[in-house]
């Protein structure tokens, strides 16, 4: 008998998207397989959704919350599993029909404490790409971290964990790239994982995605999440130190250009910490051989001339 897997899945206004992301995760091949939906206080019908499905599948569990964000949604789909494994999927995706099955065989393959797959990140209507035999492998220490900083498996959703190892893993309130910070204290744990080669989780690029956030108070929150994995990277392995400064660095020049001139003037206190961060960071940052050398001059440009992203509006809207 195969252990009994939780599937956690976080569910905020994603009315449109949830029958295709239920119809993937309800038909995967791994049978003893348990669904949690979170349903975080959505305002559009994904709720009623929810309920219809769990009295339609006996396997589904419904929890409604009031809207926390979805690394709150995720600890509580934790707490209500029954589990011996979890995975994660978010309720604007869709996985394929191994997505479970496939990273449980690569952790019996390997006996790691974690195993991941690929994902492919599409337009909506684009063509979703197939491996018919995928490969199974061990990424681990120098390969696993470096991909890691370099913006591979930061999330949740495309991985499978026993459910003890989220014991003293701390969940962000900030709940942009909150992932990153999670996944980091993982790898600092144990710095290997069974990974399945192949495309097994579809991301859709679409209007609503976090990765389509425009300027608002929640984005800055993605700047303080790069900025604890910098500051942890930097105390217990600090050979790693640059990468992850290089993702804060690359955070903080984001937001500085981050809608216009008249809208970044609403935020001046958030903007207080981000321009102190790249301060007190200037002879690191000149020093970093993973930041290009274009981010490097907009960096010390916005350092020594604030007043330099209008010019820099202008040479962008161009």
């Amino acid at each position: 008998m195969f252990p009994k897997i939780s599937c956690i899945i976080p569910v905020y206004n994603a009315e449109k998207y949830l029958h295709r992301c239920l119809g993937t995760v309800c038909n995967q091949t791994y049978s003893n397989l348990e669904i949690i939906l979170v349903d975080d206080g959505s305002s559009d019908n994904s709720g009623s959704l929810c309920d219809t499905y769990a009295a339609k599948y006996h396997n589904i569990k419904v929890y409604h919350i009031s809207n926390s964000g979805a690394s709150s949604a995720r600890k509580i789909g934790l707490d209500m599993s029954t589990s011996e494994y979890v995975t994660f999927v978010d309720s604007d995706d869709y996985v394929e029909q191994n997505y479970v099955s496939a990273m449980y065989e690569a952790l019996q393959k390997y006996g790691t404490t974690i195993a991941g797959c690929g994902a492919q990140c599409i337009k909506y209507g684009d063509k979703v790409r197939m491996i018919d035999d995928p490969q199974i492998k061990i990424l681990k220490d120098d390969e696993l971290m470096t991909r890691f900083f370099n913006y591979e498996f930061w999330a949740l959703w495309g991985g499978l964990y026993p459910k003890t190892v989220f014991t003293g893993i701390h969940f962000p309130k900030a709940t942009l790239s909150e992932d990153y910070f999670i996944k980091c204290q993982m790898f600092l744990r144990d710095s290997q994982m069974a990974y399945v080669d192949a495309p097994l989780y579809i991301y859709e690029k679409h209007e609503g995605s976090l990765s389509n956030t425009k300027l608002s108070a929640r984005a800055f929150e993605e700047f303080e999440n790069t900025l604890n994995v910098y500051e942890l990277i930097k105390e217990q392995i600090p050979q790693y130190s640059q990468l992850a400064l290089k993702n804060a660095v690359e955070t903080t020049i984001k937001l500085l250009l981050m809608g216009n001139a008249e809208l970044r003037n609403s935020y001046k206190a958030q903007y207080v910490s981000i321009r102190r961060f790249l301060n007190e960071h200037l002879s690191e940052i000149y020093h970093n051989r993973y930041l290009l050398g274009n981010v490097k001059t907009i960096a010390v440009m916005l350092i020594f001339c604030p007043c330099m992203d209008k010019v820099l509006d202008k040479i962008l809207q161009k």
